[in-house]
């Protein structure tokens, strides 16, 4: 089920996370200097947690009234898909730092892995506060399953805290939208809601388009990218 007032919040933190990429991209390229624990750290983090908040608080929606794992399969089986997809492109174009575990698989693991608590709120709860302080490893083969602290990757979601944030936030929607209604009358506007509801198919194109502008501009070299 489809929440207005979330869409909105969900497109919001899907331009929030395009810009940031966009600062990530000019920081990999060497056209900007970013560092950890400055304005741009801390605002993807802020991003980032609003972002896979609300999927949890979405998941909790969409077996709210049917507990069927067919409800949200066939977004799981998109999620692994276009997953596997960006960690074998990022291989190919950066092999250096290309993508294990990142939001994609962060998100698919979710949808699988939550589905036995997508109604038992306090569980729910128990594991999200569980897994905001279960320790990270130092062995880089475990970032396949996102358990590795130390990774040099474009994009990482290690299971403290995202998963663990998936899950507080489903365990908090039985609260704020226990009906599954809106708190709002707010009526956004379609154009802005459409980006809250395709954030998949945005995300997916989002990083060929900024780098593809950065080469038409000729602030990268194509020869950088191949």
């Amino acid at each position: 089920m489809r929440v207005d007032e979330l869409d909105s919040l969900r497109a919001t933190a899907l331009v929030l996370m395009l810009v940031l990429n966009f600062v990530t991209d000019l920081n990999h390229f060497g056209l900007m200097n970013t560092e950890t624990g400055d304005m741009w750290w801390w605002l993807a983090r802020i991003t980032a947690s609003l972002f896979v908040g609300i999927s949890g608080v979405s998941y909790f929606l969409a077996h709210r009234l049917e507990y069927d794992f067919t409800k949200t399969s066939g977004r799981t089986k998109r999620l692994i898909f276009w997953a596997f997809v960006i960690t074998i492109i990022t291989y190919i174009f950066e092999p250096s730092v290309y993508v294990r575990f990142g939001v994609l698989h962060l998100l698919a693991l979710a949808s699988i892995v939550a589905f036995p608590v997508a109604r038992k709120p306090e569980f729910a709860l128990g594991i999200g506060l569980i897994l905001l302080i279960i320790p990270l490893s130092s062995n880089s083969n475990l970032v396949w399953i996102g358990l590795s602290e130390t990774v040099i990757a474009v994009d990482y979601f290690p299971l403290n805290p995202w998963l663990g944030i998936f899950f507080i936030g489903l365990a908090l929607a039985s609260r704020i939208y226990p009906e599954g209604k809106p708190l709002t009358g707010i009526r956004w506007p379609e154009k802005w809601l459409w980006f809250g509801r395709n954030t998949l198919t945005i995300y997916v194109i989002h990083q060929p388009i900024l780098i593809g502008l950065l080469v038409l501009t000729g602030q990268v070299p194509l020869e950088r990218i191949i």
